[in-house]
């Protein structure tokens, strides 16, 4: 059975769509086996909604295909996407307003003519009643302002997994061990020493630094690749984790059995692997730990985060402001 995989960046088209007002930038995976296409978004700091939704156009061979952005996306008899595709997302209300677009591959799109084909469908939905003015921010981060129009998802049922994760792979922390996030896989090559402040290593200017640019470049996520499928399962089986998203606005967290497993981006692209723990690690971990309280508004109470660079795997102590 062939199987066909491609990502598609995707770079903001308009503002007042980011949750903490930063531009919006991430990746749409698409993946095929056999004629089935599964697609997954991933646009950290997207605001929430209120009202109205988020639609995914995707075209495929010339072909435009619209999904609904909540739960499963999943397209059977879909064209090939090894040429590549392009996606377009846009939040719908009366009409289609285009939110972000991108493109990879050989594929050729106009960016308004998919948005037109999504409006026509659009016009054959009732218009929502428009919010009052004035509403109250969700408990997303401190002071996050709407979308236009932009509702809260409604609560799932505690211990209700979203239809995504229903055909995920069984994961186990511990069958991981050559992707330990403690460790890095090329651990004999990062001696402790690795560990290092945020910014220290370009501050130095020194040989070191200069030899590992040379070989993790800035951006290559290099580690991350090695592990990119482990965390992709955990971030599928296990329940989304929201208290971290106070101090890392684009980051995402799943709360595994014992601990917190997390990737913060920048600008869209991994920047951080993370685990985080409630309970205070040994003397040994605790020197490539980093305390971050679970609430801007006390210190007493919070995680214990290691961070790991997505593109060299070294640990990294990130000075918390």
């Amino acid at each position: 059975m062939a199987y066909e995989k491609r990502i598609c960046i995707l770079k903001q088209i308009k503002k007042g769509f980011s949750a903490d007002g930063n531009a919006l930038s991430g990746v749409v995976y698409a993946e095929r086996i056999g004629g089935e296409l599964a697609v997954t978004l991933r646009l950290p700091g997207l605001s929430a909604l209120k009202e109205g939704r988020y639609v995914l156009v995707l075209q495929i061979q010339n072909k435009k295909f619209c999904l609904s952005a909540e739960g499963e996306m999943k397209l059977r008899d879909a064209p090939s996407v090894k040429d590549g595709f392009a996606a377009l997302l846009c939040f719908v209300r009366s009409e289609a307003e285009p939110v972000a677009f991108g493109r990879c591959g050989a594929e050729q799109a106009d960016m308004q003519a998919m948005a037109r084909c999504l409006s026509e469908t659009g016009r054959r939905k009732p218009i929502p009643t428009p919010l009052p003015p004035n509403q109250i921010p969700a408990p997303l981060a401190p002071n996050v302002p709407y979308a236009p129009g932009v509702p809260l998802p409604e609560s799932r049922p505690e211990g209700e997994e979203p239809p995504f994760r229903e055909q995920a792979v069984a994961y186990d922390d511990e069958a991981i061990a050559d992707a330990d996030y403690y460790e890095p896989s090329h651990a004999a090559e990062v001696e402790d020493d690795t560990v290092q402040e945020a910014g220290e290593k370009e501050e130095s200017g020194g040989d070191s630094a200069a030899h590992e640019d040379a070989l993790f470049p800035r951006g290559t996520l290099t580690y991350y690749k090695e592990v990119r499928d482990e965390i992709e399962a955990v971030l599928k089986k296990y329940p989304r984790d929201t208290r971290l998203l106070w101090a890392f606005p684009q980051s995402e967290w799943a709360k595994s059995e014992n601990a917190l497993i997390g990737i913060i981006y920048g600008e869209g692209i991994p920047r951080y692997l993370c685990v985080a723990t409630e309970n205070e690690p040994d003397e040994a971990l605790r020197e490539k730990s980093v305390f971050v309280p679970s609430t801007p508004f006390s210190d007493e109470t919070g995680f214990w985060v290691v961070f790991q660079d997505a593109d060299t795997g070294a640990y990294v102590r990130v000075v918390m402001t």
